[in-house]
């Protein structure tokens, strides 16, 4: 995997401004969150005024201790001359919700790295064969000839840990990722300290949420495919903060024979949400976009309107269908 290059039109975006908003997409995670902060400290560096805008809900516990760092909307009484837009970890418009509204006439940039999606920006920088978002901004601020400050490089790793599974997820073309977790080592970043703030400090509740979840897996195509859910009985006895959905993908992935596995979670009773992970060359991203959402090849995501009955018999159904049809890689 060679470092992409930065495109000369997004530096020319960048050198241009002094004042910009940094926007990342509803339902943060770690690389939305790191991404936009480490961009956020580099443009402030270097003399200009950053605002973070972020829809939340914060309810990652990784990232509860970040949400003080965002608004949920740019305020009207902020001035709008000379205003410049950053979309982070975004592939389409719609995932920073009314947000969007805010900035709509504003020059907009877009740093990404997920494959599905619309077009957007008039200046891009988006990489489908990067690992996370905050790969794409450690390049950005390299090509600059500068090292990441030690609070930066404490953000990219944790973005680029969490996206990569702390680089489980990683492949044989991945020397450059390595080289450029080096790098943010040498710059002050401490990898098991990353590691604890990524799975350290989970309340009991947290297991028990793990627990019940397991317990109520489904398991389709002989074994290839499992689905498990969580309903908003669960969430109200658990809570939402309690979520590890990093460890639930972990551990629904190491069993024998599954090849893609779907956590479907009931947000309204109406609508739902939906995570899908595969361990070979199933496709999930073109699974999720059948249910209007989109991601990577092995990791994606979609939110659709449904119960969660239906949600989950049509999820189930989907991913059966497409592992199924093709053979393990």
């Amino acid at each position: 995997m060679a470092r992409p290059k930065v495109p000369d039109s997004l530096r020319e975006f960048l050198d241009a401004g002094e004042d910009f908003v940094v926007c990342s997409h509803m339902e943060p995670d770690g690389d939305c969150v790191a991404s936009s902060l480490a961009l956020g400290s580099f443009l402030k560096r270097r003399g200009c005024t950053v605002t973070h805008l972020n829809p939340g809900p914060f309810n990652r516990t990784e990232i509860i201790r970040f949400a003080p760092e965002f608004l949920p909307r740019l305020p009207e009484e902020r001035s709008r001359t000379g205003l410049r837009v950053i979309v982070v970890d975004c592939s389409t418009i719609e995932r920073i919700g009314d947000i969007a509204d805010d900035v709509a006439s504003l020059p907009t940039a877009v740093i990404d790295h997920h494959s599905a999606g619309e077009v957007f920006g008039e200046q891009r920088y988006v990489d489908v064969t990067a690992p996370a978002t905050c790969f794409l901004v450690q390049n950005i601020i390299e090509s600059y000839g500068e090292s990441p400050t030690r609070e930066e490089a404490e953000l990219l790793l944790f973005g680029l840990a969490t996206d990569t599974g702390f680089f489980r997820h990683l492949d044989k073309d991945s020397a450059d990722v390595f080289a450029s977790v080096s790098r943010l080592v040498a710059a002050g970043a401490v990898p098991r300290t990353i590691h604890a703030l990524m799975y350290g400090d989970r309340p009991m509740n947290a297991r028990r949420l793990l627990a019940r979840l397991i317990d109520r897996v489904e398991s389709h195509c002989d074994g290839a495919v499992m689905i498990t859910w969580e309903s908003l009985a669960d969430a109200e006895e658990f809570g939402r903060a309690t979520r590890d959905s990093d460890t639930l993908y972990q551990l629904l992935t190491s069993v024998e024979g599954v090849r893609a596995v779907a956590v479907v979670r009931e947000e309204t009773r109406s609508s739902c949400t939906g995570s899908l992970r595969s361990v070979d060359d199933t496709d999930v991203g073109e699974v999720a976009r059948q249910f209007g959402g989109g991601g990577h090849k092995r990791a994606a995501g979609f939110l659709t309107h449904g119960s969660l009955a239906e949600t989950k018999k049509a999820v189930a159904r989907a991913l059966s269908d497409t592992v199924c049809s093709t053979k393990s890689k």
